[in-house]
């Protein structure tokens, strides 16, 4: 396509320069073509032949899992005869000249992408002109004609997915004989506490889930206790996102967990020789285990959405663990928008990542310091949760940790055992109520309140 090609004396909408830095982006950062999926960018989209011959080189090696770089590009378009069409090597160095960004390259490929959408109806619009005026008696033809083209922009533009009622209730009743054959058993992935995965059914396909508690209550031990669960007792790939502690504090934490060992201890370098010997039969288990870690501190959303979507395509996790929403960033071109529009952004874009992924994804997120200065013992509330309200509305299942206020002035000084709250207050697909734990301290463990013990929470 000639770059300097104009439309009745005007010039055809194109941004050569969004162009270069997408291929470019994709030079220097490979993962970026896993967020261009969202835009449903394609080669014809370019408006330079030389970027279309570049970007479709670019999608196959993609395809083949080659690493993008320049050689590799080079060498594949020379082997397809596109080289030359491409401008030649020298063009493509050129490439190397652009200094961009991951997180503006989704903004560009959808500058791209709407550039593309005007030319094509510019083009439809002429063609239906010339049609109208050369062939005036067909008006139904000329009609069906002109909206089929327009309705194949717009399907290029929107996803349309619609579904047929009878396709939807064979589904339905499929889904009803399959749970026939659980017999009561969990239909989701556990928890690994009967008592909690007796409400929720276990985290299920395409959720958002969200922890939530205040600061040192027990979120990243309760979300870490989850994860050894799911992982050693019921062989599940599980990937985990900390934006907060480093990965060997987070895999500390979970040895001394699991094997019940003091972590102070630990640090301090006076544990026994026994306890070494627990440390070491445990690790042999989270060795055959399959967790995969990112402790990106302050990871942009479309970073998270790109490695998450490698996790699931690579490593096949069955669900996702994210330590915590508050600190996942929405990227500059986004950071002076209020916090609260921060937060709904992230949110709403994790909830779509579960539904793309299908796949149940637990994020933490912090309660307002307002819960503390209550008169009801600070139990939390769906308002309690910071910053936006947008989580309520996005998440399937919301768990709250609750500690009574009362019970941090009863103690002089923190105590091995403590009582801790569960609190279902959302379930979008089941009964909401509470479940009581013990919070073992020293191990940073939760474990499920004795039904036989006289110690009452309430």
């Amino acid at each position: 396509m000639n770059n300097t090609k104009s439309h009745n004396g005007k010039v055809v909408p194109s941004n050569l320069d969004a162009e270069k830095y997408i291929l470019a982006s994709l030079l220097l950062y490979n993962e970026v073509f896993d967020n261009l999926e969202e835009v449903k960018l394609e080669a014809e989209d370019f408006f330079d032949i030389r970027n279309q011959c570049i970007f479709k080189a670019m999608r196959e090696l993609k395809s083949e899992n080659q690493p993008l770089e320049l050689v590799s590009i080079t060498e594949k378009m020379r082997v397809s005869k596109t080289l030359e069409s491409a401008g030649g090597a020298e063009y493509l160095s050129l490439l190397l000249d652009v200094q961009p960004t991951s997180a503006y390259a989704v903004h560009y490929a959808k500058v791209v992408k709407d550039k593309s959408t005007l030319r094509k109806l510019i083009s439809i619009s002429s063609e239906i002109l010339n049609e109208s005026y050369n062939n005036p008696e067909n008006i139904k033809e000329l009609v069906d004609c002109a909206e089929k083209k327009i309705l194949d922009i717009n399907d290029d533009v929107f996803s349309t997915k619609l579904f047929a009622v009878k396709d939807v209730v064979r589904e339905a009743i499929k889904y009803a004989v399959d749970q026939s054959k659980h017999n009561g058993e969990i239909s989701g992935i556990p928890s690994g506490y009967y008592d909690l995965d007796d409400m929720t059914d276990g985290f299920h396909d395409s959720e958002l889930i969200i922890i939530a508690a205040r600061p040192s209550v027990g979120k990243t031990a309760f979300a870490l206790n989850i994860l050894n669960n799911m992982a050693l007792r019921h062989g599940k790939k599980i990937g985990f996102f900390s934006c907060e502690m480093p990965k060997l504090q987070l895999m500390l934490r979970m040895l001394c967990s699991e094997a019940e060992v003091d972590q102070q201890r630990l640090k301090k370098g006076t544990l026994p020789q026994q306890a070494l010997g627990q440390l070491a039969e445990v690790a042999d288990h989270f060795y055959k285990s399959t967790i995969i870690f990112d402790d990106t501190p302050n990871i942009p959303i479309m970073e998270l959405r790109s490695k998450a979507r490698k996790m699931r395509r690579e490593f096949g996790v069955e669900c996702i663990m994210i330590d915590y929403l508050g600190l996942v960033s929405v990227g500059e071109e986004m950071s002076q928008l209020p916090r609260h529009e921060q937060v709904a952004f992230v949110s709403k874009s994790l909830k779509s990542l579960a539904r793309e992924l299908e796949i149940p994804i637990i994020a933490l997120a912090q309660l307002n310091r307002l819960v503390e200065s209550r008169g009801d013992d600070g139990v939390p509330r769906m308002s309690d949760l910071k910053d936006s309200g947008s989580i309520e509305q996005d998440a399937d299942l919301i768990m709250f940790i609750h500690r009574k206020q009362s019970q941090l002035t009863e103690n002089d000084g923190p105590s091995k055992v403590d009582m801790r709250k569960i609190i279902v207050g959302k379930n979008r697909n089941g009964p909401i109520g509470d479940v009581d734990f013990i919070f073992l301290n020293q191990f940073t463990k939760f474990a499920l309140k004795d039904k036989t013990s006289n110690e009452q929470f309430e």
